[in-house]
């Protein structure tokens, strides 16, 4: 029985997703750390060096990479589940229960924000700047919505189309809406007036929620998700067939790169930025971001999790301080912003400051090396896994 649930276990665990988090939270912690040394060097990051450049570009696609991993994650949960009635119960108990999880912990960290910046009176107005935790509380519900959708339209056709067809097509009409409203509203979303906290009024809340006003507002960041979600639904990897899969993931590169060039294309003649530097995101950065992120992750779960071109146990070996720090990828991402609390005039000069950022990473690995022996207890990972 031990044997079979490991068996079960190792069929779902991609391994391309532990690497991509956890190689994801170090351009993150360097990122922080130049715009907490010299907000005007992560701005204009482009004037300031090719590694500051190298760090703030890998920097600005981290919360894309975390969204895109997270639809990825949730979709493949729901094709493996199936769509019984007695596992869409479970689905959805999981998935509303996940939610109000990043809801508590969004607003918790948003009040301890504004309090940390002597406006404990605007805390109210700072729960409703949209950022990584709310993007993560929608799209939640959203694919979960999606889901329960393309199994209503699976049972209203007697199953002339399978719920993950299904979803696979409602998945990519969502997204290609995202992107059509991205590019009728983004020159409005430029002209408008950045302030930080949103206002206290209605108009200027929902427009924070759904448009990047310098926030992560559902356009266009919800289309992280949705390819990754996309990504697993049309892959189908709950029920592999390598043949099948390898023809499917040509198509995904294809598009992917696509997407890819299009960015590239755009860098030409705008800059890559997103609210991480303060900016309504870019279409280089969106669609850099997208296509980047999704050629890297199909690769990689080809090579790595179908036909395992280096076995399992060497990877884990090879990439040992990459994957423990996944581990606890979102606990890094709340936590590590403490180092603000110093005064970053303390710090000489660059080289010291990378160094510093380099023994900050470490600590990281160190302590998820260490924090395994009690399975991450009381990690924003456990905390997830234990309560919902």
């Amino acid at each position: 029985m031990n044997e079979n649930a490991n068996n079960e276990q190792n069929r779902f665990y991609f391994i391309t997703v532990d690497l991509l988090k956890g190689f994801s939270v170090f351009p993150m912690i360097f990122g922080h750390f130049i715009g907490w040394w010299d907000n005007s060097m992560a701005v204009n990051y482009e004037e300031s060096g090719l590694l500051v450049t190298i760090i703030m570009i890998l920097g600005l696609m981290v919360f894309p990479c975390f969204l895109f991993l997270y639809g990825f994650n949730q979709v493949n949960s729901f094709l493996k589940r199936g769509g019984d009635i007695l596992n869409r119960n479970k689905i959805r108990s999981h998935a509303i229960k996940r939610s109000i999880i990043f809801l508590f912990f969004l607003v918790i960290t948003m009040i301890i924000m504004a309090f940390s910046r002597g406006e404990p009176e605007k805390s109210f107005n700072y729960i409703f700047n949209w950022h990584l935790f709310h993007l993560f509380a929608f799209s939640t519900i959203f694919l979960l919505l999606m889901w329960e959708l393309a199994c209503w339209i699976e049972e209203k056709i007697n199953g002339y189309w399978s719920s993950q067809q299904c979803l696979t097509v409602i998945l990519l009409l969502n997204f290609a809406l995202i992107i059509a409203f991205f590019f009728l509203f983004h020159d409005y979303m430029m002209k408008q007036p950045v302030a930080f906290p949103v206002q206290s009024e209605i108009k200027r809340i929902i427009e924070y929620a759904l448009l990047d006003i310098s926030t992560s507002g559902v356009i266009p960041w919800l289309s992280f998700p949705l390819a990754g979600g996309i990504t697993a639904s049309f892959l189908d990897l709950s029920n592999i067939h390598k043949i099948r899969v390898t023809e499917k993931s040509v198509i995904l590169l294809s598009v992917n790169l696509i997407f890819l060039v299009i960015g590239l294309l755009y860098s030409l003649e705008e800059r890559f930025v997103s609210h991480g530097i303060g900016y309504t995101s870019s279409f280089s950065h969106v669609f850099i971001s997208i296509g980047l992120i999704g050629f890297i992750f199909v690769i990689l779960v080809l090579l790595l999790d179908i036909y395992q071109k280096i076995p399992r146990k060497s990877t884990i070996r090879l990439f040992y301080p990459i994957i423990i720090v996944s581990k606890i990828s979102l606990t890094v991402y709340l936590i590590h912003p403490v180092v603000g609390v110093f005064d970053p005039s303390l710090i000489p000069s660059e080289s010291v400051l990378m160094s510093l950022a380099s023994l900050y990473s470490l600590f990281f690995v160190i302590l998820a090396h260490f924090w395994q022996r009690w399975d991450f207890k009381y990690s924003f990972e456990w905390i997830i896994k234990e309560f919902s």
